[in-house]
């Protein structure tokens, strides 16, 4: 991964910024991507279309399935209805974060 990361540790928890792709053919986290203003962001696709909060929810299952993290702990900061978000999670922001940044490492760059 390079200097720019998708990830921020707060007091709170962490926030990932991600990139989803609703309607996709299947369910899968695809990597990481700069995005064109040069932030870094996680690729994620989803089969749940972009209505009434369906795909944002398919996400939520996807990344607490992948972090062994309850979906309520997961909640969309920025862009609900957008393809770019931001998420936050709550948790242990030393740990949760410590866990997160393996998982980020082991992603491929797209």
């Amino acid at each position: 991964m390079t200097s720019a990361s998708p990830l921020t540790v707060t007091a709170e928890g962490i926030r990932l910024r991600i990139r989803v792709k609703p309607g996709s053919s299947r369910q899968a986290v695809l990597g990481w991507a700069l995005l064109p203003g040069g932030e870094a962001a996680v690729s994620i696709a989803v089969s749940a279309p972009p209505e009434d909060g369906k795909a944002n929810a398919a996400v939520a299952a996807l990344l607490s399935k992948a972090w062994g993290v309850p979906k309520t702990s997961i909640r969309v900061r920025v862009g609900a209805s957008g393809r770019s978000k931001i998420l936050e999670f709550d948790g242990n922001p030393a740990t949760l974060g410590q866990h997160v940044r393996l998982w980020l490492d082991s992603l491929a760059e797209i």
